[in-house]
Formats: C-alpha cells, sequence, structure tokens
C-alpha cells in the first residue's frame, strides 16, 4: 500500500532527490521529481562531446521545479530560450510502494532534433498517471549542440552526442527507476516524430541491448540518413567565421561562441527554403575509428540484420491518418510557389532519389510521383491537399511500408500497426494551432493531445468522444508496457491482432475503433514499385 508523501525523498545511486506530491486534473495523485541530472553538464571542454556520467552528490538534491529547457531557437519565433546544461530527466511515478514494481515508459520527445521541452510543462503526465506506471522523460542536445560531427578522430566530436546523451538517460534509468518502483526488467521505450526515428536507431545498437524491453514507434522513421555538403563549415561560416575549411579551426570556432548564437542555423537561401526542408543537424554516420562512434553503418543494413537483439523484443508502430497536414502552411503559400515546383518538381522528391540522380532524371522522377498522386490534375494550389498527401508518403506512410517488409519475416516477438483517425473539431491542438480551426483532418502530433496533457490542454468532460480517446490512449499503451500486449479493457470488443507477412491490419483509432486493412499499404505498394524502378533501395 502506497501511503501518500507530500515531499518523498528518493535515494539514487547518484545521490538523494526530493520530489513533491502532485495531484492530477482528473483527480488522483501521483509523485513528480524534476530535473533529475544524469550526465554532467556538457559545458566547456564537454561541448559537443559524447555526455559524462553524472558525479554523485551530498546533500539532497530539490527536484520540485521543472528544469529549463535544452537551449534552441523559437521554430516559429526566432526567440532563444532554454540553457547548455540541459541534461535533466524527469520521473514520474503513480506510487512509491506496491506490491509489484511498475512498468516504466521512458519517452523521447519530437521537433526536428532542433526544439522541444522534456518537461511536464510541455508533456503533462496527467493522463498516464490515471494509471499504475513510471513515466520519465528525458532532456537531450539539440541542433548543432547535438549533432556537430568531424570525421577526425582525434577532435572527439564524431557526431550523435544527442543520441548517446539519450543512451546515458536509459543507462541511468536502467540503473534507478527501481528506486521509484519502476521494473528495470520492464522498460518500453516510446518516442515521437524525430523522438521515435532516434528510438528506431537505438534499437539496432548493441549498446542499448537489455536497457529496454519494448518499443513504440509513433509518426517518426529513419531510413535515411542525410549529410549536407559541408555543413560545419558553411554553419561556421554563418556564424561568422573567415578561415578555411579546416576542422580543427572550425571547432575551435564553434567552441568559442556563447550557446546563443550556435542556435542560429538560418543558413538556408531562398532557392533552398522554396524546398521545405526539414532539418539542418540530425544524426549522421560517424568515423568507426572513433572510440565512442554508435551509428557507423547504413541505416537500411542495420534494419536488414536477421541477428539483431531488437527482432526479440515487441513493438507498436503508426502515425496519424493525415500526416503530411503538418506542411499545410507550405503548401498554402502564394501561387508564385506552385510555379517554383512546376519549374523544379524535383523539389518534390524524397532525399534519397534527390541524392542519386542528376538534375534531369530528378525531374523525371518527380513527374512520376506527382501523377501517382494528383493523376492529369496541374500542379497549383488547389491540389495542395494531395501534396500534402504526397508529403506522408514520404516522411511516414512508405517508410513505415518499407520498414515492416524487413521487420516482420525477422521478428521473434509480435508487432502491432496502428493508425490515429481521430478529427476532433476542438481537441486536435496541433492542427487548430498549426492550420486553423477550419481545417480538418487528423495532422502530425495530433495525438499526443490525447496521451499528454499540453499547454493548450483543458479538461474535459468524461463523457466526451475525446476523453473516450485518451482513455482507450492511455489503456493501450500502459497495457503493452506491462504485458507486452496492447490488447486492453477499451478494445475488448475486438483483438488487435500482430501483424503477419501476409497482411498488415491496423488497430484504427477513430470515433468508432476497429481493425481495419491498413488503408495507406495499397499507395505504398506503388510506391514500392517506383523506388524499385528508380533504383533505390527498399530492402
Amino acid at each position: 500500500m502506497d501511503s501518500q508523501i507530500l515531499e518523498p525523498i528518493v535515494s539514487t545511486a547518484s545521490g538523494k532527490v526530493r520530489g513533491q506530491l502532485r495531484e492530477g486534473i482528473y483527480g488522483g495523485t501521483y509523485y513528480s521529481f524534476d530535473g533529475i541530472p544524469y550526465a554532467k553538464p556538457p559545458l566547456g571542454k564537454l561541448r559537443f562531446k559524447s555526455p559524462q556520467p553524472v558525479e554523485p552528490w551530498l546533500g539532497i538534491r530539490d527536484c520540485t521545479i521543472c528544469p529549463p529547457m535544452c537551449i534552441q531557437s523559437n521554430y516559429y519565433n526566432g526567440v532563444i530560450d532554454g540553457v547548455e546544461d540541459c541534461l535533466y530527466l524527469n520521473v514520474f511515478t503513480k506510487k512509491l510502494r506496491s506490491a509489484k514494481p511498475l512498468p516504466v515508459l521512458a519517452y523521447l520527445l519530437g521537433g526536428r532534433y532542433a526544439n522541444g521541452d522534456a518537461s511536464r510543462n510541455s508533456w503533462g503526465p496527467d493522463y498516464l498517471m490515471m494509471k499504475d506506471v513510471v513515466y520519465i522523460t528525458i532532456g537531450f542536445r539539440l541542433g548543432a549542440l547535438g549533432f556537430l560531427s568531424f570525421p577526425e578522430p582525434e577532435l572527439q566530436v564524431p557526431g550523435n552526442a544527442s543520441l548517446k546523451d539519450v543512451i546515458l538517460a536509459l543507462q541511468w534509468i536502467k540503473k534507478n527507476c527501481q528506486y521509484f518502483n519502476g521494473d528495470p526488467d520492464n522498460i518500453t521505450l516510446f518516442g515521437h516524430s524525430s523522438g521515435s526515428m532516434t528510438a528506431q536507431m537505438l534499437m539496432y545498437l548493441p549498446q542499448c541491448e537489455n536497457l529496454f524491453h519494448k518499443v513504440i514507434l509513433m509518426s517518426g522513421m529513419q531510413m535515411h540518413l542525410r549529410r549536407i555538403p559541408q555543413l560545419e563549415y558553411r554553419f561556421a561560416k554563418h556564424l561568422g567565421y573567415k578561415g578555411k575549411e579546416n576542422n580543427h579551426d572550425i571547432l575551435a570556432y564553434l567552441s568559442a561562441l556563447p550557446a546563443e548564437r550556435l542556435c542560429d542555423v538560418k543558413i538556408w537561401t531562398p532557392e533552398e527554403l522554396k524546398q521545405c526542408p526539414h532539418f539542418v543537424f540530425s544524426p549522421t554516420l560517424e568515423n568507426e575509428s572513433a572510440s565512442d562512434a554508435i551509428l557507423t553503418k547504413d541505416l537500411l543494413d542495420m534494419y536488414a540484420n536477421k541477428q539483431s537483439w531488437c527482432h526479440s523484443i515487441p513493438l507498436v508502430i503508426g502515425g496519424s491518418s493525415f500526416e503530411g497536414l503538418m506542411n499545410y502552411n507550405y503548401f498554402n503559400k502564394e501561387p508564385e510557389l506552385y510555379e517554383t515546383l512546376r519549374k523544379h518538381p524535383e523539389y518534390l522528391l524524397p532525399y534519397e532519389v534527390r541524392e542519386k540522380y542528376d538534375m534531369i532524371t530528378q525531374q523525371q522522377l518527380a513527374k512520376k510521383l506527382i501523377h501517382l498522386h494528383l493523376g492529369a490534375k496541374e500542379l497549383d494550389i488547389e491540389q495542395s491537399f494531395d501534396l500534402m498527401d504526397l508529403t506522408s508518403y514520404d516522411f511516414l506512410y512508405h517508410p513505415i511500408y518499407r520498414y515492416l517488409k524487413t521487420r516482420i519475416p525477422n521478428a521473434k516477438a509480435p508487432t502491432y500497426l496502428y493508425r490515429f483517425d481521430f478529427d476532433s473539431p476542438h481537441f486536435n491542438l496541433f492542427r487548430i494551432n498549426h492550420c486553423g480551426r477550419d481545417v480538418r483532418g487528423v495532422c502530425h502530433v495530433d495525438d499526443l493531445s490525447y496521451i499528454f496533457f499540453m499547454p493548450d490542454s483543458f479538461k474535459l468532460q468524461r463523457n466526451t468522444k475525446e476523453f473516450k480517446i485518451i482513455e482507450c490512449m492511455i489503456d493501450w499503451i500502459t497495457a503493452f508496457a506491462l504485458n507486452s500486449d496492447p490488447n486492453c479493457e477499451k478494445l475488448s470488443s475486438f483483438v488487435w491482432k500482430p501483424l503477419t507477412a501476409d497482411a498488415l491490419y491496423c488497430l484504427n483509432i477513430s470515433d468508432e475503433l476497429s481493425t481495419v486493412k491498413w488503408p495507406e499499404e495499397e499507395k505504398c505498394v506503388l510506391w514500392d514499385q517506383y523506388f524499385k524502378e528508380a533504383g533505390i533501395r527498399t530492402f
């Protein structure tokens, strides 16, 4: 029995932490421990480098106030927020004592590898804390601070410091979750968007074996590591560097700049901006001779490895039914955009295709892909939703299809597919804020309204459809965390079956819950044929 303590003190392997008892939006209580350090502050000589384990502290550390976010430039207004000293995690537990330890859910936030706040200010645990689980969010470095990369081993910046932050945090969780009533042998890693991409890659790293035991990938697949030519040199010049392309000098220059300057990643030319680029700094291949390198192989080779340890762990994968709606503002700009796209249809190609071919071939391939989604219709603003549909397949649906085609034959554990298709006029918060209230469709990030209490969330009546969807999402997520099987009370009218090689059936989460043949599969088959005809490896 868990006797409630207003200011609980927990002894971890690093030192004692003081948390607090909090009340959820729907009543009930949970324990919150905000801002527990899992690494040394990545400052000074540790900037851009792999994280170092936290040094133990004396006394009791106050963990009742949310830590600042990792320093970043606001995606919408360019304001710099956060701090460089940000390698902290936040632990929320329903009970500090129970007959059995609780399943652990470790969350990786999305944000294009450049934005996001890991605290309860952004991802409130209120809904998850209606269940007996431990929920942990991880702060990790973003942008240049997380992904600067140089090939010279002596510089000790091979890249992917952000991913290494997550690995160190997972090691801390594995070692310490028991002190928060968590089960170190039942940890679920889940992430959204770029957080999902990170989780997917970590599944294939030997350094992560046994750090987590099942995974939920939500609206994010990383199938290709894109490397912008001369990125570090170009970035340094953008920030005022006047020297030659010498990586030793570039690193010295960037290391001496204030962290706020490093958040200015607006390196794109006006022509590049027309191509709606998503990432500047992101995961990259590392020089395998670096002692701390983790990503040294092509991702498709990693995923196709039949011996990978992750084939033995259960997986849930899925996304929203209109992911590409996140590009609404791009495709609903002035008509001049469509003049550009008619002249440069290759801007709509997946990067994997563009990087392989010359301009003439790119344009030929682009016209075939556009025809797949628009038919004989002209490229203009009237077809904006068709083009957003194209980006849905580029960003998520076809990568899911490709990935499942190699995962299912090799996996020794079940794989489940879901599709979030609940179109609320007032609670799909990302779409409302991003596209306006008059636009409908279930957008990228809309599902998170039903998992976390977010800054724009508000208390719903329990008899609303929206609250029922919250209950459904929390039920299957926590059932999967507990039992490695997402079937639960809210899905009791049918069985959500694991995928087989014969057919892709998904849980369709809409006004009505059902299992259906994955609606996106038919067009994914066409995309697969297109990739093969273009000479692009699907697997």
